[in-house]
């Protein structure tokens, strides 16, 4: 057995050992991917992502050869999604966009027009963040309507639309984008372009704030709330709600500014859009302070302080603590307007630090994966060849190990097997044996016990024999005179003392039933609480086969009384004719 556990040990060891090729070797800062199947590959580049891009990416790099050799499309697609993905997460926007044309060109040889379009809009947005690049926006876009014209999908068209009146509102082109908007919103209102309408009714209502139509605002801003409550579009709500308090606060409405901070606050710390909920929080500070409730102000801006390492909300926190400071100081406490004005301080530098370590964070990946594909490659291949005999070694080893558990696991199996058959032939005749005894002990207990009730009921039928004369001589010698009536009593007296015997049985008749009985009377109580006394008493009778007429002289009724009481039972056990109420009453 110990010999197995070492050898176990060591096969871990090994693939642990040869697993570690297929992730990172980094002994010599060099990446080494040994994996060949495209699946695997992906899995590595999905597992890297975040961690380490440069090897995910290099694993992306080896799949989307493995596509290209096989010329499978939608596998090709797959890759240059996810490496377009990687550029964009580190700010390399044109590279990514580069990855992501690709993509359009092979959803378009597909005829997956629909998919293409919707690439194409979402290089229109990232052409719009990058600086004087608009035009290219414009063209992304010309070529999504192409696709959704030659597929003639109108909520894509719809879509494309919307995203173009964000295109032209993010350059200040207001009444080109209402007009835009507008396309959006004149369209039915259905499931699939709800979502559009209420976003086009938002991003409109915010040219009229920008435009200072406040009136104008509200009346699209309720337009696009109601759409959102039938959608149940959260962020969008949260949004409507924030636009309405800010255009109350502007026009100098306290209460309503208020109210609709207060649920944008509420709906969005409900649905986890954290940031959104220290936006408002802030603004609802601002609003306080605004209106010299400055206490109010005060306890608003120290929840977003304390919520600053549970949210990472640095930006907000630290302007937070400017307005503390200003807050305090308005009400002379300037003792803490320094400690807050300090902590600003503190705040800003950290915020600012944090931002310059991930923007290099993000230049350097990008630089490293700005790389040429061929340079990886060579990487790859001179990397492959030093591990290649390694692995070749490794591989023997582990499959010769593997074949030796096997082999040793088969014998012990099948030594285990003969071993636990005879165990289980042995027990099982063990078992049957002492199961016939404590039958037949039952049986023959449970005789005894029927004939000892018995005889216990005919002395009880004797007993009963007997008081039934006594009570009629009673009754004659109450009217006799009293010299004979004395007489009388002492001869029914002598007559009780002969017959003490029979009493006596009938008390130890009924200890006898509840000995018996104990433990069967418990299950029926527990099974059958709604039964009486009678009926309980009846059923211990019955279930030590009893017959009807030995109970009717037990219990010193008729036997048609009987029958009649074990047909009521019947009907509250629900049993069928054809159902022996004896036999039931055994198996409970």
């Amino acid at each position: 057995m110990k010999k197995i556990i070492f050898t176990l040990i060591h096969v871990i060891l090994l693939f642990n050992a040869y697993a570690s090729n297929n992730h990172i070797d980094n002994t010599n800062n060099e990446l080494v991917v040994s994996e060949t199947q495209y699946e695997k590959l992906i899995e590595l580049a999905k597992t890297y992502f975040t961690e380490n891009t440069e090897y995910a990416f290099v694993c992306l790099y080896k799949a989307n050869v493995i596509a290209e050799e096989n010329d499978d499309l939608n596998k090709m697609v797959e890759c240059n999604t996810l490496m377009g993905n990687i550029f964009k997460e580190n700010n390399s926007i044109p590279t990514a966009i580069s990855y992501y044309e690709k993509v359009c060109d092979d959803l378009i040889k597909m005829k997956e027009y629909n998919a293409a379009c919707k690439m194409y809009i979402n290089i229109a947005k990232l052409y719009q963040n990058i600086e004087f690049e608009s035009k290219w926006s414009f063209e992304a876009i010309n070529k999504a309507i192409k696709c959704a014209e030659t597929s003639n999908n109108k909520i894509i068209l719809t879509e494309i639309n919307l995203t173009l009146g964000d295109l032209n509102a993010s350059q200040y082109k207001y009444d080109e984008a209402i007009e835009y908007y507008d396309l959006v919103i004149n369209n039915e209102i259905n499931k699939n372009t709800i979502h559009f309408i209420s976003k086009a009714l938002t991003n409109k209502a915010n040219i009229m704030i920008q435009k200072k139509k406040y009136e104008n605002a509200i009346n699209i801003i309720d337009s696009s709330l109601y759409l959102c409550i039938r959608n149940f579009n959260d962020s969008l709500l949260i949004k409507n709600y924030s636009y309405k308090a800010i255009i109350y606060d502007s026009i100098g409405d306290y209460e309503s500014a208020k109210k609709y901070y207060k649920q944008s606050i509420e709906l969005a710390y409900s649905t986890k859009y954290f940031n959104e909920c220290g936006k408002n929080m802030f603004n609802l500070a601002n609003l306080y302070k605004k209106n010299e409730k400055y206490d109010e102000a005060i306890n608003v801006l120290k929840i977003i302080c304390d919520s600053t390492e549970r949210y990472k909300m640095y930006d907000i926190c630290y302007q937070s603590y400017y307005q503390l400071s200003q807050c305090y100081a308005l009400l002379y406490n300037y003792e803490q307007a320094y400690n807050m004005f300090n902590k600003y301080d503190n705040y800003y530098k950290s915020t600012f630090t944090l931002d310059q370590e991930e923007k290099i964070n993000k230049l350097r990946n990008s630089f490293l994966l700005s790389l040429s594909i061929k340079e990886l490659k060579n990487k790859e291949i001179e990397n492959s060849n030093k591990v290649g005999k390694k692995e070749l070694w490794l591989l023997i080893s582990i499959i010769i190990v593997l074949t030796l558990i096997l082999i040793t696991y088969v014998i012990l199996y099948l030594n285990y097997k003969t071993m636990f058959n005879k165990n289980k032939e042995t027990t099982y005749e063990q078992e049957l044996k002492i199961n016939r005894i404590e039958n037949e002990l039952m049986e023959h207990q449970l005789k005894n016990n029927r004939e000892s009730l018995i005889n216990f009921a005919l002395h009880l039928k004797s007993y009963i024999e007997l008081i039934n004369p006594l009570k009629e001589e009673l009754r004659a010698a109450i009217e006799l005179p009293e010299q004979e009536q004395k007489n009388k009593i002492k001869t029914i007296y002598h007559n009780i003392q002969n017959n003490i015997q029979t009493i006596n049985n009938t008390d130890n008749l009924n200890r006898q039933i509840d000995a018996v009985c104990k433990n069967f009377l418990d299950r029926l109580n527990e099974k059958y609480p709604g039964l009486t006394k009678s009926e309980k008493k009846l059923c211990t009778m019955l279930v030590i086969n009893m017959s009807s007429k030995e109970i009717a002289s037990l219990t010193n009724t008729t036997t048609r009384s009987v029958e009649t009481s074990r047909y009521r039972l019947r009907k509250k056990f629900g049993l069928s004719r054809d159902e022996d109420i004896i036999e039931f009453l055994k198996k409970i």
